[in-house]
């Protein structure tokens, strides 16, 4: 930490209220004693989406490390919904703009989420080390979500655009899920001018601007810990095949292809199941999405509600979750050609991979890809009924193939515990850095293009590009 910095951090809690003395003692405080902030704008509760999870077990990954962890989110809940006392956590809901502000300068380094900074903008201002998750690439999500409200996703997609420029710009490190999504986002950095010559040579791999963090699986094994869909669901009994929707249903998913699979699939396979885990968002600011009210539509037009297809009210607390992964027979994940697709790292099927369940996914993302290879599911086309429905009558009726699919999905998950996918993310809080700071790239002027050209080959050299310089400059 440079001096200016700890005397901006000095000045900034003197303004709020603090004094000099514990933020001067920053300077010399061993790396063990460093002080870990992450931030979300999803509730961190029983019941929890991707964002929170991902918080959550990123901030028990480093709580090995550190002394103080702390894991903030805005969205305040109730009591009944509170977590359980995690060791080495520190968890902070509900907080508003004071409050936040306030645990900020109280830390070290600060790991925040892409969409963090607009309700909380000064959290970039604070001086700290400033890590950026940029896990979701959510401008594909918006431009799907709101692909039938021209006026409503033109003004989404602007803002949260120059939200996500913020984050890219004030961040001294950023994260990603995965080798596909860390070319996008180099892609990104490089058409903001984030890329330059003194970032090069601070680090040619680029790997301190920006590095692979996947989502993670837990580390110890999954046992049941309640009860779980056969007998608690009605309509699902012991000897039923179930298939499992692990999450909720966004607008850039497929459900109607698996529903009109399974509608086809049921002559071969009476006993067919499939359970969609959980409906909508447990962030109250986000609605329940067309795609959901959709899936349940056709499901109803089909006659399958209740018999073949069930949707399950409400969101499953997380750590109740397992018991639910456990009774299903088979995993799904479908989506569209879509470039969210591309570059997605879907977080439920982690959940899958830890489970053991067999995965049969739509292809088109680095995940599905690497299920194929392994041997732990099947790959299939997009929004291809017949396909899909084929590949459902295999897994119920070729126990082999099955048996075979989980072996290699267990051993697949071994490549993603928590412990070893925050590996790049323990690495920069034990040693912070902060970048070369963004300076708006601009056309070099007449004078500094003719030195650039002197210094190449002399005087002789800037009479020949003489007018080329010239022609640069004016246009």
């Amino acid at each position: 930490m440079s001096a200016q910095q700890g005397f901006r951090d000095c000045e900034i809690k003197q303004r709020l209220g603090y004094g000099a003395e514990s933020i001067m003692s920053l300077t010399s405080q061993p790396k063990a004693q460093r002080r870990i902030m992450l931030v979300t704008l999803e509730p961190i509760s029983r019941a929890m989406a991707g964002p929170a999870i991902r918080a959550l077990e990123l901030g028990k990954q480093l709580s090995k490390h550190f002394s103080t962890v702390t894991v903030a989110s805005s969205v305040q809940h109730a009591e009944a919904d509170q977590l359980p006392p995690i060791d080495g956590i520190r968890v902070v809901t509900g907080a508003n703009r004071s409050t936040m502000y306030r645990e900020a300068l109280e830390h070290d380094v600060l790991v925040i989420q892409s969409n963090v900074l607009r309700p909380f903008p000064r959290l970039a201002e604070l001086g700290k080390f400033l890590v950026v998750d940029l896990y979701d690439p959510y401008l594909f999500s918006v431009l799907v979500q709101y692909k039938h409200e021209t006026v409503a996703g033109e003004a989404s997609f602007r803002l949260m655009h120059q939200v996500l420029e913020k984050h890219m710009l004030a961040c001294d490190f950023s994260i990603c899920a995965s080798e596909i999504q860390r070319d996008y986002w180099l892609g990104r950095y490089c058409a903001l001018g984030r890329l330059t010559p003194k970032l090069y040579e601070f680090d040619p791999s680029l790997r301190k601007l920006v590095d692979v963090v996947p989502f993670g699986r837990e580390t110890d094994a999954p046992v049941t810990n309640g009860p779980g869909l056969r007998g608690a669901l009605e309509g699902i009994g012991a000897n039923d095949f179930i298939m499992l929707w692990g999450g909720g249903i966004w607008d850039w998913f497929d459900p109607l292809t698996l529903i009109a699979a399974v509608d086809k699939a049921k002559e071969e396979v009476p006993n067919l199941r499939l359970v969609f885990m959980g409906m909508k968002s447990p962030n109250p600011k986000v609605p329940i999405m067309k795609m959901a009210k959709d899936a349940v539509e056709m499901a109803q037009r089909l006659g399958l509600t209740r018999k073949h297809v069930f949707f399950k009210e409400g969101w499953i607390p997380y750590g109740e979750r397992v018991n639910f992964l456990l009774d299903a027979d088979v995993a799904v994940s479908l989506h569209f050609d879509l470039p969210e697709t591309r570059y997605s790292f879907r977080t439920r099927i982690l959940d899958y991979l830890w489970t053991g369940l067999p995965v049969l996914s739509t292809g088109g993302d680095p995940l599905s890809q690497m299920i194929e290879t392994a041997g732990a599911g099947l790959a299939l086309p997009f929004q291809d009924v017949d396909a899909w429905s084929a590949a459902i009558v295999r897994c119920a009726l070729d126990k082999e193939f099955r048996a075979q699919c989980s072996r290699n999905s267990l051993q697949l998950s071994e490549e993603f515990t928590w412990e070893k996918t925050a590996a790049a993310l323990v690495t920069y809080c034990k040693n912070p850095y902060q970048l070369p700071r963004h300076v708006k790239i601009t056309m070099p002027s007449v004078l500094e293009r003719a030195r650039a050209v002197y210094l190449r080959g002399g005087g002789e050299l800037v009479m020949k590009r003489s007018r080329e310089i010239i022609s640069d400059f004016w246009g």
